[in-house]
């Protein structure tokens, strides 16, 4: 169904505009950003200085992607409310990730899950992981285009030929200039365009029912259950989602997603990334779902009445649905098509999603190229600038390769699902497995690791060719029905990378002491260790107060990362010399864009009882900050 197909010249234009408008405001909003990020920290992880609730917010628009709408409607208009299974799951692993796998990383300063694994186990291992994660990463990206590629065709008939590399080419303007700032910024906003288009759809598709109860007693019955069925239909059954999605799917988000934990470690604190992951599985997730999701249960209870009463609904033309990964596209044509200015709005924010996901994972990726690729391989020893330029060429290389890369992904067949997960559920296991030993198992040495991921990683690639193990694991799980196992590939998986790792470990001679100390830090139980190495000293836990509304004084005598402060604002800090502080503008809106950590140097006394801060004019440019403006304080360690 093509816009063109359903909308007078009038509403045309005035969609058209709204749209135009939209990719405008997100580039110039995305270059506007590109000003923060002056070096690699700061292009890939913003100088670490966010507080939760802005990577909070729009982690929302990276959790949902192009194929969202489409996916999550089209599973909503064939199997109810369980649509919303895929997205309620991370609670699974929310605590290992809260407690172990996010202050691992955020202490150790670790920039990628690929440099984990040097620094755990050796270069072997870091370089299988990059090889794991980068096709991880450049699945999704592809699978994220491919979609863009059906939506716009289905919203204007124009072929994906186009389509897919002008929207990429937009995507790559303001990630390659604007880095993991321009990222967060854009994506807070596209992230409330999300929620926005979701809920329009979601009332004025239950106001063209004539209701809640009408839009409730339409639906039918299997509809409304919060569960698909056990194991009755081969692609999408609450097992398979259990034990492919909750248990492996999600530690994939959490755990080897770059994009996400780069969201993560923008944050100026670990307490300030843990509210973020607890804010995420508590209330960005279920929203998520009803937005991605709801549409297809409108569909569904439409056609219902419409079979029902033998008419299309009063003051509305026949709702018909063709093909189910437009479901989504079809209820918003049909029930807002009288409202030119939401129609506008709703299919921008569908155009939002489709960029959204994407900006993420291409700067994700050249991360992982800057940092695991060409820094220890290629140029070891260049200055910030040089791999600020390396950065954003490597992120024009991934869109590069993403392009290309979207050619399978339409020679494909099956429901966006089935394509979706034939390939995660793949190239998940390998990764996670092994991130989840070497956590909790110091034990776990390098060869054991490289010997789970790549046997491990190779069978379950073969399983594509050869499914009968995974046919056998999936009979013992859920029963012998036929059809595509495809959240079982997972399982098996994850099951013999992690038979693989232990016994290679525990065939192999006992560890000494000395391969005891070569890990400090890097597993759950010497985070101890980890906090010191962030600091560089003993880490100091004594809780104090944020202390709010100082103006900047200039001493030239600090460096850019120090800080001084008067003996008053110490007690109330509970800080010492050494102390890592951070210092933000006052406007708490700002969400740290204008913000920096800074080692406090002097501690002036002159038995003056007053509040006073100094900083180096150097300091102040470094995090952005006005000295006209006032800002608050908080102890980090």
């Amino acid at each position: 169904m093509e816009l063109s197909h359903i909308l007078p010249q009038k509403t045309l234009i005035i969609v058209f505009a709204v749209i135009i408008f939209y990719f405008v405001f997100i580039s110039f909003t995305g270059i506007y950003f590109s000003r923060f990020s002056s070096n690699i920290n700061d292009f890939f992880f913003s100088g670490q200085r966010f507080s939760w609730w802005l990577p909070a917010f729009s982690m929302v628009a990276t959790g949902i992607g192009s194929y969202s709408y489409l996916k999550y409607s089209e599973q909503g208009f064939s199997t109810g409310m369980s649509s919303t299974m895929v997205y309620m799951n991370e609670w699974f692993v929310l605590p290992v990730f809260v407690f172990a796998w996010l202050p691992v990383l955020y202490y150790n300063r670790i920039k990628s899950v690929p440099e984990y694994f040097e620094r755990r186990f050796n270069r072997t291992a870091r370089y299988v992981a990059v090889i794991l994660i980068l096709a991880y990463i450049f699945y999704y990206i592809s699978y994220n285009l491919y979609t863009i590629g059906l939506a716009l065709d289905g919203l204007f008939g124009f072929s994906p030929i186009y389509t897919v590399p002008i929207v990429t080419f937009i995507l790559g303007f303001y990630v390659t200039f604007g880095g993991q700032t321009a990222v967060i910024l854009t994506d807070l906003f596209q992230g409330l365009m999300l929620y926005l288009a979701g809920f329009l759809v979601v009332g004025f598709g239950i106001y063209a029912l004539g209701g809640i109860e009408e839009f409730w007693s339409y639906l039918p019955l299997s509809h409304r259950l919060p569960f698909a069925s056990l194991n009755a239909d081969p692609y999408f059954n609450s097992v398979g989602v259990f034990w492919g999605d909750a248990l492996v799917g999600s530690a994939a988000f959490l755990f080897m997603n770059q994009g996400i934990l780069m969201r993560f470690l923008s944050i100026r604190s670990v307490k300030q990334a843990r509210i973020t992951a607890l804010f995420n599985v508590l209330v960005c997730l279920p929203l998520s779902a009803l937005t991605v999701g709801v549409a297809g249960w409108i569909a569904k209870s439409i056609i219902t009445k419409q079979e029902s009463i033998g008419s299309a609904l009063s003051g509305y033309e026949a709702l018909s649905v063709t093909d189910t990964y437009s479901v989504f596209i079809n209820v918003a044509f049909e029930v807002l098509k009288q409202q030119e200015l939401l129609l506008g709005l709703v299919i921008a924010a569908l155009l939002a999603a489709l960029m959204s996901t994407v900006d993420t994972l291409i700067n994700a990726s050249a991360a992982i190229g800057v940092y695991d690729i060409y820094k220890p391989l290629i140029r070891p020893n260049e200055n910030e600038k040089h791999y600020l330029r390396v950065a954003r060429g490597a992120s024009a290389l991934v869109i590069g390769i993403s392009l290309l890369l979207v050619i399978w992904f339409f020679r494909q067949k099956g429901t966006l699902m089935s394509i979706h997960y034939k390939g995660i559920m793949t190239i998940i296991p390998p990764v996670v497995i092994t991130v989840f030993i070497a956590l909790f198992w110091r034990r776990f040495d390098a060869l054991s690791a490289i010997l789970a991921m790549v046997v491990g990683g190779a069978t379950t690639v073969l399983t594509g060719i050869f499914p009968e193990p995974v046919l056998w694991l999936r009979a013992f799980f859920m029963g012998a029905e036929s059809g595509d196992p495809i959240y079982f590939r997972a399982v098996f998986g994850s099951i013999l990378t992690g038979v693989i790792g232990v016994t290679a470990c525990l065939t192999r001679p006992l560890w000494s002491k000395k391969d005891h100390v070569e890990t400090p830090g890097l597993t759950a139980d010497t985070l101890d260790k980890a906090m010191s190495f962030f600091k560089g000293g003993a880490p100091n836990l004594e809780p104090g107060q944020q202390v709010k509304k100082l103006k900047l004084s200039l001493d030239s005598k600090l460096n850019k990362e120090e800080i001084g402060l008067s003996q008053k604002v110490c007690d109330l800090l509970k800080a010492k010399r050494g102390d890592q502080i951070y210092v933000s503008d006052n406007r708490w809106w700002l969400g740290g864009i204008r913000s920096g950590h800074f080692v406090l140097k002097d501690i002036y006394d002159d038995g003056d009882d007053k509040l006073l801060l100094f900083i180096s004019e150097e300091g102040v440019k470094r995090a952005y900050m006005l000295l006209d403006r006032k800002v608050f304080l908080e102890k980090i360690i």
